[in-house]
């Protein structure tokens, strides 16, 4: 039974203008997968994020590559056979997609949601973390922050302020004053060595309960100077810019205390996978985390999030327009929907 790949834009409008260290957005340009198999459409997405370099015209060309169709038309129980066919690929945006789409064909084919097939229990779920992006409005950060603290248990807050670090160091106090949910921190790679040394310590004071991303991607020395001069008390340190895909765990082993996996930066669930298991083989905390995605890949993220020690699966709440329904919260903890594979569904089928 023949597969064929359709692939159209997914433009996804943030509710509010979103700023962080890279800058200032409202809308993504995501791209939507189908894979159709005789009756069946499965469902995967492709984030195109411009600070990794990456194009939508790159992604979708890779996606129409006639070698990729030919990967896919094969038996739906054949996943990673048509994983391991699959040509080499730009970048890890469009091969997530495909493996979030192949893994839900596999699901539905076998009649069961992904979570089940792998005997992973929901209820090991830890609550998702809800981000609150940098604002220069002192009030209506305040605001933000004391109204996501009536819901979330945890707040990530995003750092890495071009005006420097004692900028970064009064907001998190300014989100201190305005809420008890427990906070942690996210540069995105927005500090250097001094700023990190200088601001992780006052962090440790107010409880965060992790740092994120403090040092630029590649800067790997730069964790062991900033580490060696730490105290003994700091927040843990979780990488997410600088751990991509399995072979970037290893070199963080004794650097980062944590690590940040997001199927589209490391190619899919298969590698996501891949990565838990080295990370705890070296004793590594995990967060499962997304990028500005619809419910397709947040519910997919969602369906290995019972392995990992945070989450931060919120990406489908931060935007107005989501055209699919999947996972769910009941407070700030996420249910799994129980239909096949992914488990997702378009709006409009309701």
């Amino acid at each position: 039974m023949a597969t064929t790949i359709d692939v159209e834009p997914l433009s996804l409008v943030l509710r509010t203008p979103f700023t962080l260290s890279y800058g200032t957005t409202d809308v993504r340009e995501n791209l939507l997968v189908r894979l159709r198999t005789g009756d069946h459409v499965a469902f995967g997405e492709a984030a195109v994020v411009p600070y990794y370099g990456e194009t939508t015209e790159r992604v979708r060309a890779y996606l129409t590559d006639p070698r990729v169709r030919e990967a896919v038309d094969r038996d739906p129980a054949q996943l990673d056979e048509a994983l391991d066919a699959l040509p080499p690929a730009p970048s890890s945006f469009p091969r997530a997609a495909l493996d979030i789409a192949l893994h839900d064909r596999w699901g539905a084919h076998l009649g069961k949601p992904l979570f089940r097939l792998w005997n992973l229990k929901p209820d090991r779920i830890p609550p998702t973390s809800f981000t609150i992006a940098m604002d220069d409005d002192e009030a209506a950060y305040r605001e933000r922050v004391r109204a996501a603290g009536e819901r979330f248990r945890l707040l990530k807050l995003k750092l890495g302020s071009p005006a420097g670090w004692e900028s970064d160091w009064r907001r998190v106090q300014a989100a201190r004053e305005a809420t008890d949910a427990a906070l942690c921190v996210d540069a995105n790679a927005g500090w250097d060595r001094e700023a990190a040394q200088a601001i992780i310590p006052r962090l440790g004071e107010l409880d965060v309960v992790f740092v994120e991303q403090p040092l630029p991607r590649d800067d790997l020395e730069g964790w062991q100077v900033v580490r060696r001069a730490l105290p003994a008390n700091h927040p843990p340190l979780f990488a997410d810019e600088s751990v991509q895909g399995v072979s970037s765990v290893a070199p963080l082993a004794g650097l980062a205390d944590g690590i940040n996996i997001k199927l589209a930066k490391c190619g899919g669930l298969r590698p996501a996978r891949h990565m838990i298991r080295l990370a705890r083989a070296y004793g590594m905390q995990i967060m499962i985390g997304c990028m500005v995605e619809s419910s397709i890949a947040v519910t997919a993220a969602a369906q290995i999030a019972p392995l990992v020690d945070y989450a931060d699966l919120d990406a489908n709440l931060l935007i107005a327009n989501d055209p699919f329904e999947g996972v769910t919260l009941d407070g700030d903890r996420l249910v799994l929907p129980e239909r096949p594979g992914l488990g997702v569904v378009p709006h409009a089928a309701q």
